[in-house]
């Protein structure tokens, strides 16, 4: 504390000095001093509700530990559950890609028979041309033999023929649907080998034999004399005559372009 003026008997002043303060730090070292003893006391005297505190430290301390285990656990969990959904995401991509696969593979397969078939209505209607080309061609070889088997048999159907016209004309059309027939028929005997000479000569040889001996077996019925023997032989030469008059005129055909006796799909 400061220190007081007094003023004296003689009118001078004294100091009256007061007792000094007890210092800050000593003061705050009593303080603590005595808060520390006032806690000790309260500890020794109820300890109770220090303990529960402490208790209830430990429990606050014990379910941090249990929520940071949950939370790992949590976090391997999710972990997990990520890896099944990629693994499950994998496989439903590869199962799609499969589907994919498989359906590229079908479509492709689908793509091909769809190709065979169109190439199969292609060979069928190529092939419906040439056997039309074919048969239009077979027409005309059965025409222009018709035509040279008609002008070789007038001669003989003249000079042999004592009948009406209208029985010449029957005979003349009897002649000229055998030729169309040899024409058709040679046609379709030489077409693969169209240059064997042999070919051709057998199948001139066996329409006229055939015809030739047919009309010396009308002929012979009456009588083996000599009249009916020469007349069935004059018959045979003239059948093997007129299918070669049917052949000549085919050949010629063929060399003039009129008719096609190799097979249209071989040239």
């Amino acid at each position: 504390m400061p220190a007081r003026v007094r003023r004296g008997s003689a009118g001078r002043p004294h100091t009256v000095r007061t007792p000094v303060a007890v210092r800050a730090s000593d003061s705050e070292e009593e303080e603590d001093f005595d808060a520390e003893n006032l806690i000790s006391s309260l500890i020794n005297d109820n300890p109770e509700p220090i303990k529960r505190i402490t208790d209830a430290a430990n429990k606050v301390a014990e379910l941090q530990l249990e929520q940071q285990k949950l939370n790992a656990e949590l976090a391997a969990l999710e972990g997990d559950v990520a890896e099944q959904q990629a693994a499950r995401e994998k496989k439903a991509e590869q199962e799609a890609a499969e589907l994919m696969a498989d359906a590229d593979v079908r479509a492709a397969q689908l793509l091909l028979q769809a190709a065979e078939l169109d190439e199969l209505d292609v060979r069928a209607a190529k092939m419906r041309q040439l056997d039309d080309l074919n048969k239009i061609e077979s027409v005309k070889a059965g025409l222009i033999s018709a035509v040279g088997g008609v002008l070789s048999s007038l001669p003989w159907l003249f000079a042999t023929s004592q009948s009406s016209v209208l029985n010449l004309a029957a005979d003349l059309a009897v002649a000229g649907a055998t030729a169309f027939l040899f024409g058709v028929v040679y046609r379709y005997a030489v077409r693969g080998d169209a240059t064997n000479s042999q070919l051709k000569g057998g199948v001139v040889g066996a329409f006229g034999l055939t015809r030739g001996l047919s009309l010396a077996e009308g002929l012979l019925r009456g009588g083996w004399g000599g009249e009916q023997v020469g007349t069935a032989a004059v018959g045979l030469g003239q059948s093997m005559l007129l299918f070669g008059f049917c052949a000549a005129a085919l050949e010629l055909g063929v060399r003039m372009n009129w008719v096609e006796i190799q097979a249209v799909d071989n040239r």
